[in-house]
């Protein structure tokens, strides 16, 4: 399969990116295998050579899974909030599950918008919806009768994200998902209603779902007695502020503080702004020698914006 076997509507995709982005598009179909169901790790998109780059591992429906992958980069040009991850706990295991379930979250969120997208422009149908649902239960074991395991956390992410895609459909797959997994989709239901409760279109708005969120689950895992991930600690979310705010004392709006991990290119120990507003992690401080307590006092009387330039931290307008 290559490029031009792909359907109108990808192709008119393709163009609307290439809009935008002129540097173009390349499609590589990596393997001819069709597993015959759908998970967005089928494909992934990234920059290569200036260009951006879908590599796709799955043709079970490459139509859907390529505009997929546009339409989260057409969001990333559209000014969304990013993610980074600079911390590390030094468990490259920890590091590795913490980092999952941070993006798949993230990608929950922007997923309220790209969905919405893919069904609008008629990527999603009815064959669809049953090859997404395939992928839910292929990946997913039925959950032990009344008890909790180690699955818990890929369950719960994994029907919240389905809860976002079937969105006025539901009807059509509760029944099955209650039936294999009552206490994951119980707690998924509950991060939906955290997560759905104020608008997700701008990109501040965007911001506070992802951070409430994480706060949420958070939250979820220690009432399972599961070891908390502090994903508003670990994970680094750009900032929207306002011009106001960007006018600021950096003390009236960011508080350093030393996290119990390291910075993971340095691995030093490491100190992040955290948003005094909702507590998240906003970016990372470097190293700050001998004396930090004097640095602070410096960097704390600067504004904002001047703060922002001098640590080269990306931020987004209100």
């Amino acid at each position: 399969m290559n490029k031009n076997d792909l359907t109108t509507k990808t192709q008119e995709l393709i163009a609307q990116v290439e809009e935008k982005f002129p540097a173009g598009v390349e499609i590589e179909f990596k393997e001819p295998k069709k597993v015959g169901y759908l998970r967005h790790d089928q494909a992934q998109h990234y920059l290569h050579g200036g260009k951006l780059k879908v590599d796709v591992y799955d043709q079970t429906d490459p139509d859907y899974t390529i505009a997929h992958e546009l339409l989260h980069f057409l969001l990333m040009l559209d000014k969304t909030p990013q993610v980074a991850f600079n911390l590390t706990t030094g468990d490259t295991n920890k590091d590795h599950k913490f980092m999952l379930a941070g993006i798949d979250l993230y990608d929950t969120v922007l997923h309220t918008k790209v969905y919405a997208k893919q069904r609008e422009l008629g990527f999603v149908d009815e064959s669809v919806e049953e090859l997404y649902l395939k992928g839910v239960l292929a990946i997913l074991k039925p959950e032990p009768k009344g008890k909790r395991d180690e699955w818990m956390v890929l369950r719960t992410v994994t029907l919240l994200d389905a809860l976002v895609f079937f969105a006025d459909d539901l009807a059509q797959v509760l029944p099955e998902l209650e039936k294999n997994y009552p206490i994951s989709l119980a707690a998924a239901q509950k991060l939906y209603a955290v997560m759905t409760e104020k608008s997700l279109q701008t990109a501040f708005e965007v911001r506070r779902g992802v951070v409430r969120l994480w706060k949420s689950f958070d939250k979820q895992l220690s009432e399972w007695d599961l070891l908390s991930m502090h994903l508003n600690d670990f994970i680094t979310i750009t900032p929207v502020l306002s011009e106001r705010q960007l006018r600021l004392e950096t003390s009236a709006l960011f508080e350093f503080y030393h996290t119990p991990w390291q910075e993971n290119l340095t691995f030093k120990s490491a100190y992040a702004g955290r948003f005094k507003v909702d507590g998240q992690n906003s970016f990372i401080l470097p190293d700050l020698g001998e004396k930090p307590a004097e640095k602070f006092k410096e960097l704390y009387a600067m504004p904002v914006n001047q703060l922002l330039a001098t640590l080269g931290v990306d931020y987004l307008l209100r």
